[in-house]
């Protein structure tokens, strides 16, 4: 591929919020889950991580088969879990 090219969908996908074609078979893994653009490598394929399962993996998927999104809505913080003072032991007699 021309370096061009290469610039180009750099330009156009980096950084961007994508999901995948879940009709591809070996994409359905993803289906219901956003990924970011973190870089297209040199062959034109786009490497992508995905906010799902605690995954900080980049998959390496044909640009043909992603599709650019609005970013998703910030996911709430849960509230944190109370933990109760341990009370102080009586010193041994």
């Amino acid at each position: 591929m021309a370096f061009e090219h290469i610039r180009k969908l750099q330009q156009e996908y980096v950084d961007k919020y994508v999901v995948v074609d879940e009709h591809r078979p070996e994409l359905r893994r993803f289906h219901g889950l956003t990924g970011v653009v973190k870089t297209i490598n040199m062959n034109g394929n786009a490497l992508v991580q995905f906010d799902g399962y605690n995954n900080i993996g980049w998959y390496d998927i044909d640009v043909d088969y992603l599709r650019v999104v609005d970013p998703p809505a910030p996911k709430e913080n849960p509230p944190a879990p109370r933990i109760k003072e341990a009370k102080p032991k009586d010193p041994a007699p």
